[in-house]
C-alpha cells in the first residue's frame, strides 16, 4: 500500500467520493461511481493472488450493472418519472444490501483485510450520499429494503465462524439502519457513518496485528487489556446499550419517520445481531478480572481507536445539535 501507484488509486477513490458529494446532476455523481469503482479494484490486489483476481471479477460484474442500471434510469426518467426507482435499486446494488447482497460475502471472503476494510466502510459512502440526493417519496420507498437487510444481516451472521464474515453480515445489517437513517436528519446519517467507520478501523487495527480469522482466535490475545477493549468494540458494532453503536441506533429511531413495521423490523434484526456478538464476547467479558483491569496500560493503538469510536460521535452530535 505504501507504492505510488497504490496512492493514486486511493487519492481517485477518495476524490470520486467528494465528486459525488458535491454533484449537482446525475451524469456527475455517475462519473463519481464510476471513478469510485475503478480507483477501489487495483487497490484488492494485494499480494496478486488467484482469490484476488476473483474477488475483483466478483466486484466488479454486479458494480457496472448497478452503474448502468443507474446512467439508463437516469436518463430515461427524464421521460418516464416511474423509473426513478431503477436508480434506487441500482444504488442498492452497489451498496449490496439484501436482497441485493449476492456478491458482498463472496467477494470479502477473498480479499486481504486492508480492502475489506475499505469496502465496508469508505466504499459505501459515495451510494448512500447518492441515495440522500433523491427526492422523498423515493427514500420512502427504500424503507422495506432498509429492513429486509437489518434482518438479513442478523440472520445470515447467526452461524459464522469467520470474523471477517461476522463483519460481513454485520455490515449489511448496519447499511439498513444508514438507510432509515437518510430518512431522519442528515446529521444523523453523518454521525452513524462516522461512528461505524471509527468501530471498524479499531477492529481493524486488532486484527491487522494479530492475524485471526476464527472467532475462536480473537480473544486468544496474551495482551488481556486489548482483549477487553475488543469485546467491548465488538458489543459496540452490535449496539449494546450504553456503548456508542446503541445511541447512534437511538437517535435513528428517535427522529426516523419510518413506519411502525419498519421500525420493528429494524429493532429485531439489531436484537439478533447482538444475540451472536454477546455469544461470541460473553465468556471473554466473563474471564476478564479486576485484577487485569488495574494491571492494563491503556496507550496502544487500539485503545485510542477504541476512545475515538466511543467519544468523537457523541462530541459531534452535542456540537450539531
Amino acid at each position: 500500500m505504501k507504492s505510488p501507484n497504490k496512492l493514486l488509486f486511493m487519492f481517485l477513490m477518495v476524490s470520486s467520493t467528494c465528486m459525488v458529494a458535491s454533484s449537482s446532476n446525475w451524469l456527475m455523481t455517475w462519473m463519481g461511481l464510476e471513478i469510485n469503482m475503478l480507483g477501489y479494484i487495483p487497490l484488492m490486489f494485494m499480494k496478486e493472488s488467484s482469490s484476488e483476481s476473483e474477488a475483483a471479477v466478483k466486484y466488479l460484474v454486479p458494480q457496472s450493472l448497478g452503474s448502468t442500471i443507474f446512467i439508463a434510469s437516469a436518463i430515461i426518467s427524464s421521460y418516464f418519472n416511474n423509473l426513478q426507482i431503477l436508480m434506487l435499486i441500482a444504488m442498492c446494488l452497489k451498496l449490496g444490501v439484501a436482497p441485493f447482497h449476492f456478491w458482498f460475502p463472496p467477494v470479502m471472503a477473498s480479499l486481504q483485510l486492508t480492502p475489506a476494510f475499505i469496502l465496508l466502510t469508505w466504499q459505501k459512502i459515495a451510494p448512500i450520499l447518492a441515495i440522500s440526493s433523491m427526492n422523498s417519496l423515493l427514500i420512502k420507498a427504500i424503507m422495506p429494503i432498509a429492513t429486509i437487510s437489518a434482518l438479513w444481516g442478523g440472520i445470515g451472521g447467526l452461524n459464522q465462524t469467520d470474523i471477517r464474515s461476522l463483519l460481513t453480515y454485520s455490515s449489511i445489517a448496519h447499511t439498513g439502519w444508514m438507510l432509515v437513517s437518510i430518512n431522519s436528519n442528515y446529521i444523523i446519517l453523518i454521525a452513524y457513518l462516522t461512528t461505524y467507520i471509527l468501530i471498524n478501523m479499531s477492529i481493524y487495527t486488532f486484527l491487522s496485528k494479530e492475524h485471526t480469522k476464527s472467532y475462536k482466535q480473537l480473544f486468544s490475545s496474551k495482551e488481556p487489556e486489548k482483549v477487553f477493549i475488543l469485546a467491548i468494540t465488538i458489543l459496540s458494532l452490535g449496539g449494546l446499550p450504553p456503548l456508542m453503536g446503541f445511541i447512534m441506533k437511538l437517535l435513528v429511531l428517535m427522529f426516523t419517520e419510518a413506519k411502525t413495521i419498519i421500525i420493528s423490523g429494524l429493532i429485531l434484526g439489531a436484537l439478533v445481531s447482538l444475540f451472536y456478538y454477546l455469544s461470541l464476547t460473553f465468556s471473554t467479558l466473563l474471564s476478564f478480572n479486576k485484577v487485569h483491569l488495574t494491571k492494563s496500560q491503556m496507550t496502544s493503538k487500539q485503545a485510542i481507536l477504541f476512545l475515538l469510536s466511543q467519544i468523537m460521535p457523541l462530541t459531534l452530535i452535542l456540537f450539531l445539535f
